[in-house]
C-alpha cells in the first residue's frame, strides 16, 4: 500500500485546523448534508473484503512477474517495463477516475476497475509470447482505480476523529491480502504454472466485481448542484504543486515512489542473482516483509500517531527506508536481504499512510477523491519512472546503480517534509470546480 489507503490523524490540536471532511461546528447548510453522523463513523462493511480480494491478487503477481518475463524471453528491463505500463497511465488517468468518482459517484467507477483487471488477468493467463503478456500489464493501468476508490470512500464516511479507527480495519484486511497474496502467488507458480496465477487473480477480481455491485451502497455525498466542468488535469497537477502544503507532500510521494519501486522486480530478480532464491523463496521473502508492515502500520502505528503527528512519522519512514536500500549495495550473505526487507518494511509502514493523511488534511472536502486520484497519479508517475530505469540499471551494473540511487531518492523525499509544519497553516486545497 503500496499501502495507500490510510487516512489516519493526529493530536486533536490536529483536528481543529485540518478540518477536512465536514465541519461540526454548526449545521451545515442543506447542499451539505449527505449522511447522518453514524453513517459516517462506520466503513462499508464490504469494502474491506473486496479490498481485500483486490490485494491478494496484486500481492501474488509480485514473486511471480520476473520468473514469468524471463521465462518468455524477457530481461531485467522487461521485467521493470511491466511495472511502468501499470503504472504510467494512472500519471494522468487516476485524476481524472478520482474527479470522475467526484461526479457520478464511487461504485460504478469501481465496479468498472473491478472488470478492467479481470480481462488484465485473464491476458495475463492466456499469454502466448512477451509482447502479450506486456500489454495485458499496460491493460491492468487503464483500470488500476481502485485504491484511490477505497480512499475516497473513507473520506466520504469518516469524520476526522474517526479516521484512525475507521481505516485501522481496512489497514489490517490489506495487509493480510498483501501478506497471503505472495504466498498463494508462488505456491500457484511452484505447483502449477506462471499462467495459473493469472486465471486465479481474475476469479478474485471477479468475485470482488460481483460483491462490490450487490453489496456496496453508494457513499459519494448528495449535492445539489454537481459539477459538470471538465477538470484540465494539467491545471489540477499546476495547482496542486504550487499549493504550500500540498506541492512538498506530492513531491516527497513522487521521490519517495521512484526510489521505493526498484522493490517491485528489480528486488526479486537480485534475490535470484545473488543468493538463488526461486519463486516460492522469493514469495516468501516479500510476505515476511508485507507481515512486518502490518503489524507495524495495525499496531504501533496506532499508538505512534497521536504522540509524535504524522509528519514525525512521514520523515523517520523515509530514512529507515533510505538505510535499508543501502544494506542491499554490497555483496553480501542473505542476512542482508532479510534486514533490508525489515527496515524498508517499518519504514514504508510508517512512511506512506501518514502521507496519505497529510495529503487528505490538507485538501477540501468535496476535492477529496480528486487529491487522492492526484497522489495516485504521482505515485504512478514514480513507478513508471522507476518502471523504464530500474531494470535497464540492473542489467547494465547489477545492484549498484538501481540500489544506490533509490537510496538517494527515498532520502530526497525526506528533504521535501523538512519545511512542512505540524499544523495546517494554509487554507486546504480546492480545485475550484466544487461548491463548498
Amino acid at each position: 500500500m503500496t499501502m495507500k489507503f490510510n487516512l489516519l490523524t493526529g493530536s486533536e490540536n490536529h483536528f481543529e485546523s485540518g478540518q477536512l471532511f465536514f465541519s461540526f461546528a454548526k449545521t451545515p447548510p442543506a447542499h451539505h448534508v449527505f449522511l447522518t453522523m453514524e453513517q459516517k463513523k462506520k466503513v462499508p462493511a464490504i469494502l474491506p473484503i473486496v479490498l481485500f480480494l483486490e490485494l491478494v491478487a496484486l500481492g501474488a503477481t509480485f514473486p511471480v512477474i520476473a520468473y514469468y518475463v524471463r521465462e518468455l524471453g524477457g530481461t531485467g528491463f522487461h521485467v521493470t517495463l511491466c511495472f511502468f505500463l501499470t503504472a504510467a497511465p494512472k500519471v494522468l488517468l487516476q485524476p481524472l477516475w478520482g474527479g470522475l468518482s467526484d461526479r457520478i459517484g464511487r461504485k460504478p467507477v469501481l465496479v468498472l476497475g473491478f472488470a478492467g483487471a479481470v480481462a488484465s488477468y485473464a491476458g495475463w493467463a492466456i499469454a502466448p509470447g512477451l509482447l502479450w503478456f506486456l500489454a495485458a500489464r499496460a491493460f491492468m493501468g487503464l483500470f488500476g482505480t481502485q485504491l484511490t476508490l477505497a480512499m475516497s470512500i473513507v473520506a466520504d464516511r469518516l469524520p476526522p476523529g474517526d479516521r484512525a479507527k475507521g481505516v485501522g480495519i481496512l489497514g489490517a484486511t490489506a495487509g493480510f491480502g498483501f501478506i497471503l497474496g505472495p504466498i498463494l502467488g508462488g505456491t500457484l507458480a511452484s505447483a502449477s504454472s506462471y499462467a495459473t496465477v493469472g486465471w486465479a487473480n481474475a476469479g478474485l477480481e471477479l468475485l470482488a466485481l460481483v460483491l462490490t455491485a450487490v453489496f456496496l451502497r453508494e457513499t459519494l455525498p448528495k449535492r445539489a448542484a454537481p459539477s459538470a466542468r471538465k477538470r484540465e488535469m494539467l491545471l489540477i497537477w499546476k495547482k496542486g504543486l504550487s499549493h504550500p502544503d500540498l506541492g512538498p507532500l506530492l513531491l516527497s510521494v513522487l521521490s519517495g515512489t521512484i526510489g521505493l519501486s526498484v522493490l517491485q522486480g528489480t528486488l526479486i530478480l537480485l534475490a535470484e542473482d545473488r543468493w538463488g532464491y526461486d519463486v516460492r523463496q522469493s514469495a516468501i521473502a516479500l510476505a515476511v516483509f508485507f507481515l512486518i508492515g502490518a503489524l507495524v502500520q495495525g499496531g504501533a502505528l496506532r499508538r505512534l500517531v497521536p504522540r509524535f503527528g504524522e509528519l514525525t512519522l512521514a520523515r523517520a519512514g523515509a530514512i529507515f527506508s533510505t538505510v535499508g536500500l543501502l544494506i542491499l549495495l554490497p555483496d553480501g550473505p542473505v542476512v542482508n536481504l532479510w534486514a533490508a526487507l525489515s527496515l524498508i518494511g517499518i519504514g514504508m509502514a510508517l512512511n506512506t499512510p501518514t502521507l496519505t493523511a497529510l495529503l487528505s488534511r490538507h485538501t477540501g472536502e468535496h476535492d477529496q477523491g480528486t487529491v487522492q486520484g492526484l497522489n495516485q497519479g504521482f505515485t504512478g508517475l514514480g513507478r513508471a519512472l522507476s518502471g523504464v530505469s530500474m531494470g535497464w540499471l540492473y542489467d547494465w551494473s547489477g545492484a549498484p546503480a538501481p540500489f544506490g540511487i533509490s537510496a538517494v531518492l527515498v532520502f530526497v523525499s525526506f528533504l521535501m517534509l523538512i519545511p512542512l509544519g505540524r499544523s495546517v497553516r494554509n487554507a486546504p486545497f480546492r480545485t475550484g470546480h466544487t461548491k463548498g
